[in-house]
């Protein structure tokens, strides 16, 4: 009897050691693995001034339910993303585009170096490029890249150039069949590999300055992707990632635990359907959105912009077959109330506001309100696209000969002045100023038809929905209605011009600043311009204009653009 219990307990132990055994197994039979990610983050270092998050905490189509947050800036987001690499065991960081360009006063007067250098220093390990990253043209982003100083040398004394790779499948010299950057790289993350693919929107030429990249061309952005899909699985890769500066429009939370998004649309969406079913991932940008969600099963995210979000996707991978079987994905918000600042990180902001404060913090003007970008429920127009038009146009005639009519488009005003939409009497700065119009462009004016400047106005609506239109705010003494019902072609009624129906025949004299004038944001009939002229810069203007007008600024009307049937028109 004695015996056949120690049989039965060496039984016994032999089947718990089998089933550790198989609990081990089972453990080691999957691992995980984090996708950090960043999008848009446009060189906003600076934390004094954040954008405000909206955060909805009951409706996200209702604004009146959202309040908001400050959020943002890099010793913040860094701060974040120490917390978070802690949290994980295996994990790497990337982005998809527009890293920088379009960056506040203080970085953009240091040419985007520190942020290069804030990069760096995230440990980033690869990015797709952005096509603000175009801003200054190829030769300008090449010499960042390299840590290459002008003859002045470097303004950002720490700057060595880019430790990680920026890249791009879909861009192409006109002449090569080589892409002009990697398409691709290989990661180690773990004890797994994983290939990252690069792209930018094929949109680029239309929304940067035609000498910046007028040697590149731009393909179709899944085409692209696919074909560096094969060379990549023949490499042993775990997972495929896609970092792509195209994205989707989306109301709802940031972090969606259902993945259905609903009401996402964009390019974003038919891009990801026609990629290969390999592909694990995407992360996607330039839209300025947040969210997780799933297109036809594939994870696909984005953080918003300005450093307002630390995106984190995890993949679960199968050893076995060395595939994802499972991916999940969470936007932290990088909330300045809840995270302290991580104080190296400090250091290098210090570093640049000091630098910068003299130029940033010259006193321009007094208002009674903020100038907004944007335009508020029930108008096209917005306040500061209005006195951007009307300054153009002011430039115009005291530069000589005057002009009839100013075009404004959205996209080129980067913040509100001054910036958080303050309440009550707002002092206004030169960087305040900088930072809604940071692009450094020129004011060209040409002469176009009445025809023309219809046609103008009707590509405003040209493969857009009419509550996502591509907006030109107009100059004072133009004004016209559209109706939302109407066929593209008859979309746009009643256009005056100083008080005169717009005569299809005769040629006006009209201001744009250099980016539409060369078919910039989709506007390809400003290229069919003629005696065209540069006639200075439009920060120049700008300034000169807000200095003449002082508080008169906060009085001007956004009455120029009107809904048919009703007395001010939504956006």
């Amino acid at each position: 009897m004695q015996k056949l219990t120690l049989i039965s307990a060496s039984i016994a132990a032999l089947l718990l050691a089998a089933c550790a055994s198989t609990d081990t197994a089972n453990k080691a039979a999957t691992t995980d693995i984090t996708i950090f990610s960043i999008n848009d983050f446009h060189g906003n270092l600076q934390a004094d001034s954040p954008v405000p998050y909206l955060a909805s905490k009951t409706d996200a189509s209702d604004p009146s339910k959202k309040i908001s947050i400050p959020a943002g800036g890099y010793a913040y987001l860094s701060s974040k993303l120490n917390e978070r690499r802690k949290a994980v065991s295996n994990s790497i960081l990337v982005g998809a585009g527009d890293l920088i360009g379009a960056s506040p006063m203080g970085a953009a007067l240091m040419k985007d170096e520190p942020v290069i250098e804030a990069m760096n220093r995230l440990n980033l390990s690869a990015s797709a490029i952005g096509n603000h990253e175009f801003d200054n043209g190829t030769v300008a982003l090449m010499r960042k890249l390299k840590g290459e100083c002008p003859a002045g040398g470097c303004a950002y004394a720490e700057f060595h150039g880019a430790r990680f790779d920026y890249l791009a499948a879909n861009v192409f010299e006109n002449d090569s069949k080589t892409p002009w950057l990697a398409p691709y790289v290989i990661r180690q993350v773990g004890d797994v590999k994983v290939g990252f693919i690069g792209a930018v929107t094929s949109d680029v030429p239309n929304l940067v300055a035609g000498d910046a990249v007028r040697h590149l061309r731009f393909e179709d952005e899944a085409s692209a992707i696919n074909r560096y899909v094969p060379e990549l699985q023949k490499q042993g890769v775990a997972a495929i990632v896609v970092l792509i500066h195209e994205g989707g429009i989306y109301k709802g939370e940031e972090t969606d635990p259902t993945y259905r998004c609903e009401g996402l649309h964009g390019p974003i969406i038919e891009i990801s359907k026609k990629l290969d079913k390999a592909i694990s991932l995407v992360v996607s940008g330039h839209s300025h959105q947040g969210y997780t969600c799933k297109i036809d099963g594939r994870l696909v995210v984005q953080g918003r912009s300005y450093g307002s979000f630390l995106t984190e996707s995890t993949l679960t991978i199968d050893r076995a077959s060395n595939t994802v079987i499972k991916a999940v994905a969470v936007n932290h918000l990088i909330d300045q109330q809840q995270i302290k600042p991580d104080p190296v990180a400090l250091q290098l902001v210090d570093q640049v506001d000091k630098q910068t404060a003299g130029l940033r913090q010259r006193p321009i003007v007094s208002l009674n309100s903020a100038l907004l970008r944007n335009s508020e429920k029930g108008f096209f127009d917005s306040s500061l696209g209005n006195v951007i038009a009307d300054a153009q146009l002011h430039f115009a005639q005291h530069m000589g000969g005057g002009a009839d009519v100013s075009f404004m488009n959205a996209g080129g005003i980067r913040s509100d002045v001054p910036s958080g939409k303050p309440q009550g009497q707002v002092a206004v700065s030169y960087g305040d100023l900088y930072a809604a119009q940071p692009f450094g462009n020129t004011i060209v004016r040409m002469k176009l038809s009445g025809a023309q400047i219809l046609t103008l106005l009707q590509q405003q609506w040209l493969n857009r929905s009419d509550d996502d239109p591509k907006k030109l705010y107009v100059s004072h003494g133009f004004s016209y209605s559209w109706d939302p019902k109407a066929a593209i072609e008859q979309r746009v009624q009643q256009v005056k011009i100083k008080g005169k129906s717009l005569d299809m025949n005769q040629q006006y004299l009209v201001v744009v600043n250099n980016f539409l004038a060369e078919g910039g944001d989709g506007f390809v009939v400003l290229k069919q311009g003629t005696d065209k002229e540069v006639l200075g810069r439009d920060l120049e203007a700008f300034e000169s204009y807000v200095n003449e007008q002082g508080s008169k600024l906060t009085e001007v009307k956004r009455d120029r653009v009107t809904r048919m049937g009703e007395t001010s028109s939504k956006p």
